[in-house]
């Protein structure tokens, strides 16, 4: 994939928004941010039919009204997403998080960097996958 061309970031914490746009910002290519603060409003986007699949989907894990659980499993039934790569997005460290995060269905798991540079590693790695071979 090589640096995606729309990103889809769900994520109640402004803050976290405004981190990841910035690091966005600062790749080469452009890069499309489509951005929800709470999981029901994005899935009702998605479900729009004229809504663009994005490239890659980032998930925040805890998250008030619909959890990263409870968005994640509803992505994943909606037509076409069940091979978008959807990148689980938290703070959380917690190897029971990521094992459930996997089994329900996410291509990975990102625990939030602590400065804007390891955010950009973190993402310049996630951009280097061929998430193809993830679909197939």
């Amino acid at each position: 994939m090589n640096h995606p061309k729309r990103v889809f970031l769900i994520d109640d914490d402004e803050d976290d928004y405004y981190f990841f746009k910035t690091v966005l910002d600062g790749f080469e290519h452009r890069i499309e941010l489509a951005y929800d603060r709470d999981g029901e409003t994005a899935f009702r986007r998605l479900s729009e039919i004229d809504t663009e699949f994005p490239d890659l989907l980032f998930l925040d894990w805890n998250m008030p009204k619909w959890t990263g659980k409870q968005c994640l499993m509803a992505i994943r039934t909606l037509p076409g997403y069940s091979n978008i790569p959807i990148i689980i997005y938290t703070t959380s460290r917690d190897a029971k998080d990521k094992d459930d995060a996997r089994r329900l269905g996410a291509s990975y798991f990102l625990s939030k960097p602590t400065s804007i540079s390891q955010l950009y590693q973190e993402l310049d790695h996630i951009f280097s996958f061929d998430w193809r071979l993830e679909r197939e």
